[in-house]
């Protein structure tokens, strides 16, 4: 994952950091000779869609329970498909192997296995991440050892082990496999990826070069594309240009190189390391905007310059630094740190004022690269500085990306980056200011949280300015900014009367949530979250949440209508 700018995706046509797509809204054919290639490889439409194993369902299908006596404390939730995306204790179920987390989920997983109806041998656990009411649990979906794109399930345990609840959702059949010998359609499928981005992008394919490519199964549904629920083999080609900024990953598929998707990896930093790039431009690879290495080092933890956007940043860092570890618990170093081998270590990195290639200098925007920080000129605000370095939070958490998960990747950098803002008394957070993205900067306000329909972004999924077909990642996300608002401070709004529950309460509601997510989650799976990530906080008693909050929260949900399918 790289690099996403405030505005949008800064790397490709030189807009401006807030409007610009970040998704390829269209790809073009690519040449007929690579065409031809692809399709003598395979040729056909993709096979019959094959059934996965997993244990046998134990009720009907419209209906899964699992297969223990404790079945009838369980909540099994579904979408509007009828997939199962959430299981629900009514009291956490004690974990029979301890309080160890990795041991405990283990204790959990073939009752999980059951509700969703999967082979336990083809869920791999890739992550333990502490939080403050115990410890989440990520598990993969495998298919023959390689992992399905999005198809996650994520425990939520209590301190003692006990399983508060388990989101996430899965592939059920498979259409396909890969090659026996891979080479001609990986080759092909870089091909096919650098033909198709220099067109939509109007680029040079000579300018474009394959990062690297990766094996998948991919399943659009669970992004939430209708149809046919069935995983097919595809190549996940990354792909780079000449610039500092540019960034993308296309999905391709592994017989017919068709592509599937892609979108933008352009992402909007204790111990931290500031530059400044003094006006200079930058251009190429990764290493153009490294501070510590592109360009010197002007200010770390012993000290150096406060003056300007140097000084700001600096402070920003310690800020952010500050805000996760009081409220979450959360080393921002050691989770989005770099280390250059300068001699400082790992560390929050930003270089700022910086110019680029193709742009007005100075540079209106600030970005994540997947490493570090990268800012133009006088955009250092508390919560575009905080927006940024979630998207780092976020590449290494819930991994959201591409479709619908990219507008709520944009939507929780939004909800952390005012949160800190706030909670540090920044005055561009206050007042009238205290639900703008922007203000105080040199581009000015860029989104309302409160009102989203005043820069033309949806305030509830299926309202005015909702978007659902490949979506500017900025346009959908007023969505989630409106829920936050909601849950936060409260207001009437679309027939809820929603009590807010202040700063402190809200933080761990969506932080939960952060964690809880999946790479391909909708808007849906963002209100069952919200819900689960409650629910988790009250039995675990953190900030006080009670059930009466997690009722405010099932209101906000409904107001912004998450608990709808988009339309």
């Amino acid at each position: 994952m790289a690099r996403r700018g405030m505005i949008g995706d800064v790397a490709i046509v030189g807009a401006a950091v807030l409007i610009a797509a970040g998704v390829l809204v269209a790809v073009a054919t690519p040449s007929n000779k690579v065409e031809a290639f692809a399709h003598s490889l395979t040729g056909g439409d993709d096979p019959p869609a094959v059934p996965l194993p997993g244990p046998p369902p134990t009720s009907a299908p419209s209906s899964p329970v699992p297969g223990t006596a404790a079945q009838s404390q369980i909540t099994v939730q579904t979408d509007a498909t009828g997939r199962v995306v959430g299981m629900l204790p009514q009291t956490p179920l004690p974990s029979t192997a301890g309080s160890s987390p990795a041991s405990a989920g283990q204790s959990h997983l073939a009752e999980i296995a059951q509700v969703w109806r999967v082979d336990p041998a083809s869920l791999r656990l890739t992550d333990i991440r502490p939080v403050p009411f115990g410890t989440i649990l990520r598990y993969q979906q495998t298919i023959g050892g390689r992992p399905v794109f999005g198809g996650q399930i994520v425990q939520a345990l209590g301190k003692d082990g006990s399983l508060v609840s388990a989101v996430g959702k899965t592939t059920s059949a498979r259409s396909g496999d890969f090659p026996v010998d891979p080479s001609q359609t990986l080759r092909a499928a870089g091909q096919k990826a650098v033909s198709a981005t220099a067109d939509a992008k109007k680029l040079k394919a000579t300018d474009l070069s394959v990062q690297s490519t990766e094996q998948y199964w991919w399943d659009p549904t669970l992004g939430g594309v209708p149809g046919t629920a069935a995983a097919k083999p595809v190549y996940v080609v990354h792909i780079r240009g000449t610039r500092a900024d540019q960034q993308w990953s296309m999905v391709v598929g592994a017989n017919r190189t068709d592509v599937v998707q892609s979108w933008s990896e352009t992402r909007e930093a204790v111990n931290r390391d500031v530059c400044d790039a003094r006006r200079r431009f930058v251009s190429g690879s990764l290493a153009s905007v490294r501070c510590g290495a592109a360009f010197p080092l002007v200010r770390t933890e012993n000290g150096g310059s406060s003056a300007g956007d140097v000084g700001t940043v600096f402070k920003f860092f310690g800020d952010a630094q500050n805000f996760y570890a009081r409220f979450t618990g959360l080393d921002l170093t050691s989770l989005i740190g770099a280390d250059y081998g300068d001699g400082t270590g790992k560390a929050i990195r930003g270089t700022v004022r910086i110019c680029m290639v193709g742009e007005r200098c100075p540079f209106l925007n600030a970005f994540w690269d997947g490493e570090q920080m990268a800012f133009g000129e006088g955009v250092t605000t508390e919560d575009i500085t905080g927006h940024e370095l979630t998207h780092g939070v976020t590449q290494h958490t819930s991994g959201l990306q591409g479709g619908l998960a990219d507008a709520l990747n944009e939507g929780m950098s939004d909800v952390f980056g005012k949160f800190i803002g706030i909670t540090t008394g920044d005055p561009n957070d206050s007042a009238a200011n205290r639900w703008l993205i922007g203000a105080g900067s040199a581009i000015g306000a860029i989104r309302d949280m409160r009102n989203p329909q005043r820069f033309q972004q949806p305030d509830r999924v299926n309202g005015p300015f909702w978007v659902s077909s490949n979506p500017d990642p900025h346009a959908n996300d007023g969505v989630v900014n409106k829920a936050a608002f909601l849950i936060t401070d409260g207001a009437g709004f679309n027939g809820q009367n929603v009590r807010g529950l202040g700063v402190a309460k809200a933080v761990q509601v969506w932080f939960g949530v952060e964690n809880l997510l999946t790479p391909r989650a909708t808007f849906q799976d963002l209100g069952n979250a919200l819900a689960v990530s409650c629910r988790a906080n009250q039995d675990a008693g953190v900030a006080g949440i009670t059930a009466d909050d997690c009722a405010q929260v099932a209101a906000a949900v409904t107001a912004t209508q998450l608990d709808q399918a988009p339309r």
